[in-house]
């Protein structure tokens, strides 16, 4: 989704109470990176949680219309940013996207999709059904 869901769709509260805003945040933690600590629920309020620095960044740069080569992509309506996942693989929220596996994968779903709905009448009205 644009902004990426994580810590708005849900969060993850690990067994030392720590908060992180997806449970791939939490994984990355478990592997020393934890740029997607939110806080801690012994010493942090809900207000600095939900307002920290950890989650607004990464969510702010998350909209796929202002992301570099995103704006201009057919697919950007339907797409959306997974910082955890650039952060792990590339070293920032944003990621460049000819090396996104991200990208790569979402851009050939939709093409099939694209793809399946131009030559299949049923699955033409299938997915639109379910749009509508």
């Amino acid at each position: 989704m644009s902004p990426a869901g994580i810590g708005i769709s849900a969060v993850v509260y690990n067994y030392d109470a720590s908060v992180y805003a997806s449970d791939e945040a939490r994984m990355l933690a478990e592997m020393g990176d934890k740029t997607f600590l939110l806080g801690n629920l012994h010493e942090n309020t809900y207000a600095e949680i939900f307002g920290s620095d950890a989650l607004l960044d990464p969510i702010e740069q998350s909209f796929a219309g202002s992301a570099p080569m995103c704006a201009d992509c057919a697919y950007e309506p339907f797409c959306g940013s997974d910082p955890v996942f650039h952060t792990a693989t590339q070293g920032d929220f944003v990621g460049l996207k000819t090396r996104s596996g991200f990208c790569n994968r979402n851009m050939s779903i939709f093409k099939r999709l694209i793809d399946l709905m131009e030559r299949d009448a049923s699955a033409r009205e299938l997915f639109l059904s379910w749009a509508n």
